[in-house]
C-alpha cells in the first residue's frame, strides 16, 4: 500500500514537471512570436516609410512641407544637416493627412470638454512691454501648463462665478477652456493667439523705412494687419496674448516718412460682420475691402463701392486652422467663403520670382477642382510669383505691394483705384526690390502683411529683397 502512494506521488510530479515544461515552452513560443510580429511590423513600417510616396504639401494646413536639405560641411558639423533631415522625415509621413485626422478624432474623445472654449497649446509671448503683474499671470499659467502637459480647465473663482454678465459675451469670466496647442477654439472659431515682439516691430520699420530712403519721392504706406484675437478673443484669456495694437503702435512710432494704414481702427468698425474666417488664419475678403478702403482714402485715390462687385459665395469651407489645431469643433462646423470679383476692366500678368517668365493669367482663379482647404488661393492661386494687374483706372499711381498672405485679398479691391498694381510676396521675390520698383516707374508702395509677419520672422524678408 505504501508503496503504491508513492508510486502515485512519483506520477503526480512527473505529470506537474510536464506541464511546468509546457508551460515554459508554451512561453518561450509567445515571447518568440510577439519578438517576431513586433520585428515585422517595424521592417512593414521602415519599408513603408522609404517605398510609399512622401507628401509635398499639407492640403488641410495648406503649406509646403520640408524639403531634403542641401549639404554643406558648414551644416554637417553644426549640426544643421542632420536636424534638416530628421524634419523632412518627421514633416513628410506617407499619409499624414489620415493619421491627423486619426489623431483628432481619438483625442475628441478623451479629457476635459468645454462646449464653448478650448486652447489648443501653450501659448510662447516674445519681448512684449507689458506691466509686471500681466507678466507675472501669463508665467504663472504658462509655467502650469508646460508641466502638466495634459488638458487643464481653468477654473472660474467663486467671484468671477458671481459676477454680474456684461453686455458684451466676451466679457463673460464664467467661459472655461482646455489647454493643449496656441490655438483657441471659441463657438467654433479658431483664434491664433499672439506672441508679440518690440524689438521685431522696431527693426520692422527700419527695413520700411530703409525702402522709403532708396526710392526717394515714393509714397510708402505700412499697413500692419491686425487679426482675430484682437476681435473675438474672451477677456478672461486676455493675459495669453499679447496686445496687437500696442505692437502695431509701437511699429508705427518707429516709421520714419513712412505713412501708417490704420487697418485694427477700420476693422473695429465692422467687427460684428464677416471680417474674418472661423477656420482660416486669414481674414475674410470683407475685412480685406475696409482695410483697402482706409488704405485708399489716406492715399488719395478712388475706391470703388461693394455694390460695384460680382459677390460669389461656396459653401462647406473648413480652412487651415483645423490642419493647425486637429480640432473636430472646426471640422464639423464648415462656414461659406465669400469673395468679390471687380467688375471694371484689367488684364493679369504673372512673372516666376526670378522675372524671367511670363504669362498671363486671371486674378481671381476658378476654385471648381481647388480642395476647400485652399480656396484662399483664389486671389491669384500662389504665392511665389509675381503679379502685374493692369486696369482701366488711367490714373498715373502705380502701386507696389509687398506682402505676406494677408496682402492676396487686397488686391481684387484696389483694381478700381491705381493703373498698375504689382504684387510681391517678399518670401519669395529673387531680385533687387529696389531695382525693379524703379523700373517699373513706382509711385506709391505699400507693405500689407499681418502681425505674425511684422513682429515674428518674416519682417526680416523685407531687408533681404531689399539688398539681395
Amino acid at each position: 500500500m505504501q508503496k503504491n502512494n508513492k508510486n502515485d506521488e512519483r506520477s503526480a510530479q512527473a505529470y506537474i514537471r510536464k506541464l511546468s515544461i509546457k508551460r515554459k515552452r508554451k512561453i518561450r513560443m509567445l515571447k518568440a512570436a510577439n519578438v517576431i510580429i513586433c520585428a515585422f511590423t517595424f521592417v512593414v513600417i521602415a519599408a513603408c516609410m522609404i517605398i510609399l510616396k512622401r507628401p509635398k504639401v499639407s492640403e488641410t494646413e495648406n503649406r509646403t512641407l520640408a524639403k531634403w536639405p542641401s549639404f554643406s560641411f558648414s551644416d554637417y558639423f553644426s549640426g544643421k544637416y542632420t536636424s534638416g533631415i530628421e524634419n523632412f522625415y518627421n514633416d513628410t509621413v506617407p499619409g499624414r493627412e489620415k493619421f491627423k485626422e486619426w489623431t483628432a478624432d481619438i483625442r475628441d474623445m478623451f479629457g476635459l470638454k468645454s462646449e464653448e472654449v478650448k486652447i489648443h497649446g501653450t501659448p510662447v509671448k516674445q519681448d512684449v512691454k507689458e506691466n509686471k503683474s500681466k507678466q507675472t499671470a501669463f508665467s504663472s499659467f504658462a509655467a502650469k501648463a508646460s508641466e502638466t502637459k495634459t488638458s487643464v480647465t481653468t477654473a472660474v473663482s467663486e467671484t468671477e462665478a458671481a459676477t454680474e454678465p456684461t453686455e458684451d459675451p466676451l466679457d463673460d469670466p464664467n467661459i472655461e477652456g482646455e489647454m493643449s496647442n496656441n490655438i483657441l477654439v471659441y463657438n467654433n472659431r479658431g483664434i491664433m493667439l499672439f506672441g508679440g515682439s518690440y524689438s521685431n516691430g522696431e527693426l520692422y520699420a527700419q527695413y520700411v523705412n530703409a525702402f522709403k530712403s532708396d526710392l526717394g519721392d515714393v509714397n510708402v504706406y505700412s499697413m500692419v494687419c491686425p487679426t482675430p484675437v484682437s476681435y473675438y478673443l474672451p477677456k478672461k484669456y486676455s493675459d495669453l496674448t499679447a496686445s496687437e495694437k500696442d505692437n502695431i503702435d509701437n511699429i508705427n512710432s518707429y516709421l520714419d516718412d513712412v505713412t501708417p494704414i490704420d487697418a485694427y481702427g477700420a476693422l473695429m468698425e465692422h467687427k460684428d460682420e464677416e471680417i474674418f474666417k472661423r477656420t482660416d488664419h486669414h481674414w475674410a475678403q470683407l475685412g480685406a475691402f475696409y482695410a483697402a478702403e482706409e488704405f485708399a482714402k489716406t492715399a488719395g485715390v478712388p475706391f470703388a463701392s461693394l455694390t460695384s462687385y460680382e459677390k460669389i459665395t461656396k459653401q462647406g469651407y473648413v480652412g487651415t486652422l483645423y490642419g493647425y489645431s486637429g480640432d473636430n469643433d472646426l471640422k464639423d462646423n464648415p462656414e461659406d467663403f465669400t469673395y468679390y470679383v471687380p467688375k471694371n476692366n484689367y488684364t493679369t500678368t504673372y512673372y516666376s520670382t526670378d522675372m524671367t517668365d511670363e504669362y498671363e493669367g486671371n486674378l481671381l482663379i476658378n476654385l471648381d477642382n481647388v480642395d476647400p482647404v485652399s480656396w484662399y488661393l483664389v486671389f491669384m492661386g500662389t504665392d511665389a510669383a509675381v503679379t502685374h494687374v493692369h486696369t482701366d483706372v488711367g490714373n498715373g499711381r502705380k502701386l507696389a505691394i509687398v506682402k505676406d498672405s494677408y496682402g492676396n485679398a487686397l488686391v481684387p479691391c484696389l483694381t478700381g483705384s491705381f493703373e498698375d498694381i504689382y504684387v510681391i510676396d517678399m518670401r519669395y521675390f529673387e531680385v533687387n526690390a529696389v531695382a525693379q520698383m524703379k523700373e517699373w516707374g513706382i509711385t506709391d508702395l505699400l507693405f500689407a502683411m499681418n502681425t505674425f509677419s511684422a513682429t515674428g520672422s518674416n519682417f526680416e524678408c523685407i531687408e533681404t529683397i531689399r539688398t539681395q
